[in-house]
């Protein structure tokens, strides 16, 4: 940990903090079971409010890139050093508990955003923004061009069935069956296909940040950058919105509708939030309040968040019939089901409940001026 002393973009950093919360919120219901719609995954095609979270931290990551990196390819120690570590801590993340590298699952969360992290990073220069929307374009219509047309082998036509699609194939070949998700079994959500895929998402949040730091360098007003990164969303939605009709957005494959889609949404919050400054500081001091501590020490909350849950689940406790069952459970049980009727609301009050428990956390630790950067 160390002081944080850089300026920070106000808007980026309420996106990220509004991601993270999210993310709090989303992966620690009381039961998975019982949850509001909101809070789920699409089952495979579309898109729920859920399902912007993870593209959004890679956005956020993407719209960094502009304000800290001039030159990828001469500040690729830097970059390398920061994608293996990303990497190095999500492989920690799936080993905790379970500790058998046999069955070690390699792709994850924070493997992504390090493997998108680094090209994006990379990438970027600030004089080569036609190479790098050429390099966007090709991405986004060569993922779709191979598995919209293209059949992945030992099937005779081309597919994007649950298990069955070229990234499923890649994963199973390059990684193995045995260190895949364990509720996919033959693919992953997080694979190697769709992670290459999603680094059209980080290069989306690059383009935001580039136009955010012009607008500011040309000293534009905030309602006038606002209205610009309102239209690009807007842009976004509807070549996704359009082109998912024929390719559907799919977060699990990381389709090219689902990063521009995605993209589209995390513009318009950049929007809103840029837009509040034009009624002053009472509107944003209430985000800033909540979110920004989330978005300043986002890798320490989702780490941190990640071996706190593991935690729950992995120390085993007596329940009241004398059984065995995880702490979590038992908290959940005791503390929220036994005099909340409905099961959904139990579940999502006790997501909310660890949510406040990272907000105090974080609060004291902004207070303090302390943050996990690397």
């Amino acid at each position: 940990m160390k002081n944080e002393t850089a300026p920070r973009i106000l808007s980026i950093d309420l996106l990220r903090g509004l991601t993270v919360a999210g993310m709090i919120l989303v992966n620690n219901p009381g039961t998975w079971s019982n949850m509001y719609w909101p809070l789920k995954h699409a089952k495979w095609d579309g898109c729920t409010p859920t399902d912007l979270v993870f593209p959004f931290f890679l956005f956020v990551v993407g719209a960094s890139i502009p304000f800290s990196i001039q030159n990828g390819i001469q500040e690729f120690p830097k970059i390398l050093k920061r994608g293996l570590i990303l990497i190095g801590l999500g492989l920690f993340l799936n080993i905790f508990g379970e500790w058998s590298f046999a069955n070690l699952r390699f792709p994850g969360v924070l493997q992504r955003i390090g493997f998108a992290y680094f090209f994006g990073a990379l990438l970027f220069n600030q004089k080569n923004i036609k190479f790098r929307i050429s390099i966007f374009t090709i991405l986004l219509l060569g993922y779709w061009i191979l598995l919209e047309f293209i059949p992945p082998p030992g099937a005779l036509e081309p597919t994007m069935k649950e298990g069955k699609d070229w990234g499923a194939w890649l994963d199973r070949t390059v990684f193995g069956q045995s260190h895949l998700w364990k509720f996919g079994k033959v693919w992953d959500p997080e694979g190697l296909l769709s992670s290459i895929s999603s680094i059209a998402s980080v290069f989306c949040g690059i383009f935001l940040g580039e136009l955010l730091k012009n607008s500011l360098e040309k000293e534009e007003s905030a309602s006038k950058i606002s209205g610009k990164i309102f239209l690009g969303g807007l842009g976004l939605l509807l070549v996704g919105g359009l082109w998912g009709i024929y390719f559907p957005i799919n977060k699990s494959l990381w389709t090219s509708t689902y990063s521009l889609w995605t993209a589209g949404w995390a513009f318009l919050f950049v929007s809103f939030f840029l837009f509040l400054e034009k009624f002053g500081t009472g509107p944003l001091k209430i985000l800033e309040g909540f979110f920004l501590p989330f978005g300043k020490n986002a890798l320490l909350v989702f780490f941190g968040s990640g071996i706190f849950a593991r935690s729950l689940n992995i120390i085993m406790v007596s329940s009241p019939e004398g059984k065995k069952i995880p702490l979590k459970n038992l908290i959940y049980l005791e503390y929220y089901k036994s005099w909340i009727d409905s099961p959904e609301l139990s579940s999502f009050l006790y997501s909310i409940s660890v949510l406040v428990i990272w907000f105090l956390i974080l609060f004291f630790l902004d207070k303090k001026k302390l943050y996990w950067k690397i």
